[in-house]
């Protein structure tokens, strides 16, 4: 038997917890069929996954990953299974939402996909964001941000994978850095003066900060600056003011980069929301 524990829900997104109760004996069905896209984080223990004519084994080293009509089978080792999993479960909507914002097709992933850096700092972020006040659109971004992540794990290449306690003080550094890049945007803030804030070394820094965030920190507050001058531009601010505003130097960088990160010029976003589109590509591109 498989208990299911709802960690929170809406915006077309789940997160639900699973395990298995002590004092019941469990049996695994001889066929089980998806109804969602779903990733599902392996917290502990492990077993035997099956489609069509392969194997792999799930542990807390790799992800499961489903959608809608997969049929598969899953084989425990014991009679009372001491597996825990982490289940974001997405609605087809959102899934197109995604894709619009990445402005690509999301690859059909495998049943079976490695756990990276960043997916395990994403996945602390997510239990992080059920529990904020503005849970409503933090978990929907960061569920987002692992499909994401998912989509371009096979492009990466594999390193040996922290283990949970670093990810996890390591997590708590990059959040400080990120909370700095929020606050303090609009000033010089070199790697040396972030990496020093944090506690860390810069070449030390900028390694795990790009591992967990997956960009760099010099694209990183880029992306910050650029999400603040399109609101400032919205508001109806010029567009030297703005450029100056959040800490771009040259007008003519910030032009280009505006302009390549929303598909329009910052003139022609003054008073109006770029394209929701272009927007996307600049939150979840990686």
């Amino acid at each position: 038997m498989i208990a299911e524990h709802l960690i929170w829900s809406g915006g077309g997104v789940g997160l639900r917890r699973y395990d298995h109760p002590p004092d019941r004996a469990h049996r695994d069905p001889r066929e089980e069929a998806s109804e969602w896209h779903a990733v599902s984080f392996i917290e502990r223990g492990g077993f035997d996954l099956f489609h069509g004519r392969r194997r792999w084994r799930i542990d807390a080293g790799s992800l499961f990953v489903t959608r809608p009509g997969f049929s598969y089978r899953c084989a425990h080792d014991a009679t009372h299974p001491d597996d825990v999993s982490l289940s974001v479960y997405y609605e087809p909507a959102v899934r197109e939402e995604i894709e619009s914002a990445l402005g690509r097709r999301l690859a059909v992933a495998p049943p079976v996909a490695r756990r990276t850096d960043r997916l395990a700092y994403l996945r602390l972020r997510l239990l992080a964001a059920a529990r904020a006040p503005e849970a409503a659109t933090a978990v929907p971004e960061v569920a987002g941000e692992i499909l994401a992540a998912l989509d371009a794990t096979d492009r990466e290449r594999a390193t040996p994978p922290l283990s949970d306690g670093h990810i996890a003080r390591y997590a708590r550094r990059v959040e400080a850095a990120r909370a700095l890049y929020a606050a303090q945007y609009a000033e010089p803030l070199t790697l040396e003066i972030v990496a020093r804030g944090v506690g860390m070394s810069p070449v030390h820094f900028c390694r795990v900060f790009r591992a967990l965030v997956g960009l760099p920190p010099h694209r990183y507050l880029r992306r910050v600056r650029l999400e603040r001058s399109a609101a400032r531009l919205e508001a109806g601010d010029g567009v030297t003011d703005t450029c100056h505003a959040v800490g771009f130097n040259n007008l003519s960088h910030f032009i280009r980069a505006f302009h390549a990160a929303y598909g329009v010029p910052p003139g022609a976003a003054r008073n109006r929301k770029p394209r929701p589109p272009s927007r996307g590509r600049l939150l979840l591109s990686t």
